[in-house]
């Protein structure tokens, strides 16, 4: 365990309880907290020369991240807010704020039920906004439909987990109950990649421990379906395969405008947000120009933006947590630590499934929590 000041320490991880659970609900308020607890961190580190840090699975991968994002800054510049670059560049650092907060599983708990908390009162707000007619599909207050939706999944992959390895028949009933709002917004969200994603992880989870959860899951999902006609109707039109445009929702294009560039993007890439730089709004009319900002490809987006070492660092980073939880799951006795390290294996494999069609780390909300359920894997 680090070193700490006792007080400062729990002052900060008050913050970070406060956090954790706004994090669905207020950008600017979880942002500001964020830096907060980064400068008590700092203090602490430098005060009593903490080098526990310099030893987590990230902590190289992360750094060299970081290093080529301001190389990548400097050498090929960027286009539109100066705010997303250094959003990209500052947000990993969380991974090494929680661990040193935290502590104690007891702590990592806590924090856990709060994210499970957020995402309810979250979750609530999108169904009530989605049945009451005022959006045509669930949204957060603060983001939109997509950012509500990988949130979400993630949020639910963690309550199946902890529903996997808890023994008290009480607890299972609570903990089903828990995720009927988490599945109900995931739905009307009606993102087919977090239908995708939270499907594969329900499976993987079951696998590994028993496959009567999926079963479960599969019953509770036919229930909302039963009780929501409206959402079939919509579902029906998200998978509508006689409207490829729709279905693609203009991915097809951003792959075939992007593939001349990633014959030869350079070695430092296009620059941040490269998507802006390279396609011209007002000659491309094959795609919404207002909605569509980015290559929504983590990796394709990476590549073009910054080089094809940053998408290998990229892949560094994903490949070392994934290794790194899946060893400390396999070898530990302690069934909570199983429960926490099968939750954030399957969030990073989620993770990846969502960069097919989008870039996670470019929602400072998703990159938000991605970096902090990292952080909480060290705990």
């Amino acid at each position: 365990m680090e070193r700490t000041n006792a007080y400062l320490n729990n002052f900060a991880f008050v913050l970070l309880m406060l956090y954790s659970f706004v994090l669905m609900l207020s950008n600017a308020l979880s942002e500001t907290l964020a830096v907060i607890i980064l400068f008590i961190w700092i203090a602490q580190t430098i005060a009593y020369r903490r080098k526990n840090w310099l030893e987590y699975p990230l902590t190289i991968p992360i750094f060299a991240f970081i290093a080529i994002k301001l190389v990548v800054l400097v050498v090929s510049g960027y286009a539109g807010s100066i705010n997303l670059v250094f959003e990209q560049m500052t947000l990993p650092l969380i991974y090494f704020i929680v661990p040193g907060i935290v502590v104690t599983s007891e702590r990592r708990r806590t924090i856990a039920w709060l994210i499970i908390a957020g995402s309810i009162v979250a979750a609530s707000i999108g169904i009530l906004k989605f049945f009451s007619g005022a959006v045509p599909r669930a949204e957060s207050i603060v983001s939109g439909v997509y950012t509500l939706s990988v949130f979400l999944t993630f949020s639910l992959v963690l309550v199946i987990s902890i529903f996997a390895y808890s023994t008290k028949a009480k607890e299972k009933v609570f903990l089903a109950l828990v995720s009927i709002p988490l599945m109900v917004c995931i739905i009307v969200t009606f993102t087919r990649a977090s239908y995708v994603a939270a499907l594969l992880g329900s499976i993987i989870i079951s696998m590994v421990k028993d496959w009567k959860i999926l079963i479960l899951i599969i019953i509770i999902i036919a229930a909302i379906f039963t009780f929501s006609p409206g959402a079939n109707q919509m579902l029906n039109h998200r998978f509508d395969l006689s409207n490829m445009d729709s279905f693609y929702s203009y991915r097809d294009v951003l792959l075939e405008l992007s593939l001349p560039a990633i014959e030869n993007p350079g070695f430092f890439g296009y620059g941040f947000n490269s998507f802006e730089k390279m396609i011209d709004k007002e000659v491309e009319l094959r795609i919404d120009t207002k909605s569509v900002n980015n290559w929504h490809n983590v990796y394709t987006q990476h590549l073009l933006d910054s080089g094809p070492l940053s998408m290998v660092i990229l892949f560094w980073i994903l490949l070392a947590q994934l290794r790194y939880s899946f060893n400390i799951f396999r070898k530990t006795k302690d069934t909570e630590q199983k429960t926490y390290q099968l939750a954030f294996y399957v969030i990073v494999i989620c993770f990846m499934l969502f960069g097919l069609v989008m870039d996670p780390l470019r929602d400072p909300i998703i990159s938000m929590f991605f970096w902090l359920l990292m952080g909480l894997s060290l705990v």
